[in-house]
């Protein structure tokens, strides 16, 4: 795992403090035999700090087949949120991205952006966010980075198909010299309280094209 990504999800961990309604899920699937060996984890955690909100995302993807690595890409970001009315919140947000085999390797921004909250129902969610930032871009470490300015939408959909049964869709869309696509969909089924299992697909463009699909574990807190 690269040891910067590695760095920032234990500080992004340490930044986390208990408190009364925070709360948030972790997927994990996995693979491991004498030739192959896959690991795909992803944390998504959320919790109040006075009037403000703050969440942490992290997602890590690494493959090996034959003794020769294959997929070693993660990101790690972290978004503070403030409402100022029921339905629209301004927020800011921190994110990194690490592909080993993408041609830009290390993306880094930094964004201020607006939210509205389409949807809130208790089967509904849908939310919309705009933002305009920095993004600090590089093929390898050490090498000429690209600065630029970064604009990002994104759009959020929740639908609960059934007591048990969720469907969740994220669409990202970063706006740069090389424009980034990222569409996540994921059906999910609770076995209990705190266990769940899911079917989730990633879609990603950046310039190149990748579809990844999963079957995971994962545990809510």
């Amino acid at each position: 795992m690269n040891k910067k990504l590695l760095g920032l999800v234990v500080l992004g961990l340490l930044f986390i403090s208990p408190a009364i309604n925070a709360g948030g899920q972790a997927d994990f699937s996995g693979k491991l035999d004498d030739s192959d060996l896959s690991l795909n984890t992803s944390i998504d955690y959320s919790w109040p700090v006075g009037k403000f909100e703050r969440d942490i995302e992290f997602d890590y993807r690494y493959k090996d087949e034959d003794n020769l690595t294959t997929t070693n890409k993660g990101l790690i970001a972290f978004k503070q949120r403030y409402e100022f009315k029921p339905k629209h919140y301004t927020f800011g947000l921190i994110r990194y991205d690490y592909n080993e085999f993408r041609p830009i390797t290390h993306r880094r921004q930094v964004n201020m952006g607006w939210g509205y909250k389409i949807i809130r129902s208790e089967k509904i969610k849908m939310s919309n966010e705009f933002a305009v930032g920095y993004l600090n871009s590089e093929m390898n470490v050490g090498s000429n980075s690209v600065n630029e300015v970064l604009l990002r939408n994104s759009l959020w959909f929740f639908y609960k198909v059934a007591p048990k049964l969720n469907f969740t869709n994220k669409f990202l869309y970063e706006d740069s010299n090389i424009p980034l696509i990222r569409n996540e969909t994921a059906f999910s089924y609770l076995l209990t309280d705190k266990i769940k299992i899911s079917l989730k697909n990633v879609y990603t463009e950046d310039p190149d094209n990748n579809n990844f699909l999963s079957f995971n574990v994962g545990y809510i807190f």
